[in-house]
């Protein structure tokens, strides 16, 4: 069950950091061509979209470096006991 749990976590974590990706990009994007059409709400919408995009972003890859530091650390431990007579 435990396994089960894991991977679903990882899938939220791999889609999450895609979604956010997706819209950094969008809303980087959207912001350019607000700035070109010179529509200031277009170009105030992209930002925000992109912050919000960059935060899910950051918000990810946050959870991911301490799900695999936390692997590491398990998987070094699991080591040291294999070796130790």
């Amino acid at each position: 069950m435990a396994a089960q749990h894991t991977h679903t976590e990882f899938a939220a974590e791999v889609v999450g950091a895609s979604l956010g990706q997706k819209a950094t990009m969008a809303g980087a994007a959207t912001g350019l061509v607000g700035w070109l059409a010179q529509v200031n709400w277009i170009g105030i919408a992209g930002v925000i979209i992109a912050a919000l995009g960059l935060a899910a972003n950051i918000y990810f890859q946050i959870r991911r470096d301490r799900r695999e530091a936390a692997e590491s650390t398990a998987r070094i431990e699991a080591l040291k006991e294999r070796c130790e007579p």
